[in-house]
């Protein structure tokens, strides 16, 4: 037993002398103190390959109509305000209704751009050309969030203003679009402006029972050489009924004045050019697509040439154009960069023209009126050039000083 310890023992000094040998033989190694990695910066865009077969990049969407701008606080949508007129068949003077004298109150529609607040109420406050306070109107409201848009309209409903409310004054009559609430307790006005309220006779003039019978209108003259173009219009479009995300088609509108059978019931067609040559147009027919028709019709109580009609024209054009496999027989804009020309038929008369630039990557060239002026749309203005008299008699400088109720645009010269 003696004999096994000192064996055990001699080999346990053997092994701790051996490791601490071996020990000795490899270098000390020095841990570095860990400090915060430092971020790179990330390159713009990568660097492209080379390739043998290189293809166009494919057209993508519109980067500045495909989303709704952010947004601090509620805008109005402007050239979606529309103010009209109900003509009542009575006038009410120091408390006695009078019969055989017609007047007037207002109704509007237009659009708020997102964020509404829960608690908001939208509301207008008229005032008479006279520039007495007027007639405030309670406009339907909800929640709406960044990016999306309301639309509300006030005074529609006969109930909504009594007949004994109703005016006779002629002029520029004013309006305050307002946004208040209690919850916040914020009170703000969106906009601002005034329209001309004109009018015509109706019935039999030399009759003295009829003489003050007129029909009232608001005059939207400034209106005709404002034109708009676009493809993919995210900020007029609303949410759960987008178009397309993967096409745009090319899309022109604009207004006409005259009769309401011409108007209603005339044939129009838009024309495009590209390079002195015609691509496309708007009249459809077989497996071509072309659309056309009044968006908003603003007329009198009775009809008469003073009636106006925003007219959209939807043309075989694509601004871009993510399944070209489908549309074979639609002119291909993103690949024909350039000046573009639109010119209208009506009723086989030239009635309009107006001339944008398509970009590079599926993009019109916006003219910037409409980012600049604040419009709230993500539609390009252009000028509208009015040819020919089918819309009678007009005021061509009404857009100077008129145009979107009095705050007209700047950057906007029409020849």
């Amino acid at each position: 037993m003696k004999k096994i310890a000192l064996f055990t023992l001699v080999v346990l000094v053997w092994a701790v002398f051996s490791f601490q040998t071996a020990s000795a033989q490899f270098p000390k190694i020095k841990i570095p103190k860990v400090n915060q990695p430092k971020t790179q910066p990330t390159p713009d865009s990568a660097q492209p390959t080379s390739t043998n077969n290189s293809q166009p990049a494919p057209p993508q969407p519109e980067s500045r109509n495909t989303k709704t701008p952010a947004a601090t606080g509620p805008t109005i949508n402007k050239p979606s305000i529309q103010v009209t007129l109900r003509t009542h068949l009575q006038y009410y003077r120091n408390g006695q209704e009078d019969q055989e004298t017609w007047s007037w109150t207002p109704r509007i529609v237009y659009r708020v751009n997102g964020p509404i607040s829960a608690g908001s109420q939208l509301s207008v406050d008229f005032t008479l050309p006279s520039g007495k306070s007027w007639i405030k109107l309670e406009c339907n409201t909800k929640e709406t969030a960044a990016g999306s848009w309301w639309e509300t309209e006030c005074g529609m409903n006969s109930n909504d203003v009594r007949d004994q409310d109703a005016s006779i004054e002629t002029g520029l009559a004013g309006f305050k679009i307002n946004l208040k609430n209690e919850l916040e307790g914020t009170n703000a006005t969106l906009f601002a402006g005034k329209f001309k309220v004109e009018k015509f006779h109706v019935g039999v003039v030399d009759l003295p029972k009829f003489k003050n019978n007129f029909s009232y209108y608001v005059n939207y003259d400034w209106n005709l050489p404002i034109g708009y173009v676009y493809g993919y219009d995210g900020m007029d479009i609303r949410a759960g009924n987008r178009p397309s995300e993967t096409e745009a088609r090319l899309t022109f509108v604009t207004w006409f004045k005259g009769d309401p059978k011409n108007i209603d019931y005339g044939k129009y067609v838009a024309y495009l050019y590209y390079q002195g040559k015609l691509v496309a147009d708007s009249a459809g027919g077989g497996n071509k697509y072309g659309d056309t028709a009044c968006q908003i019709t603003n007329a009198a109580y009775h009809e008469s040439p003073n009636t106006y009609c925003r007219r959209k024209f939807t043309l075989n054009a694509m601004v871009w154009d993510k399944q070209s496999e489908f549309h074979p027989q639609d002119f291909k804009m993103y690949q024909s960069q350039g000046e573009y020309e639109i010119k209208v038929l009506q009723d086989g008369k030239l009635a309009r023209t107006a001339k944008f630039t398509m970009g590079s990557n599926g993009q019109l060239v916006d003219t910037g009126i409409g980012t600049n002026n604040n419009l709230g749309t993500g539609r390009i203005v252009v000028t509208t050039q009015i040819v020919g008299d089918q819309d009678g008699q007009w005021d061509r400088n009404a857009y100077k000083t008129e145009a979107f109720f009095g705050n007209p645009l700047s950057g906007l010269v029409i020849p």
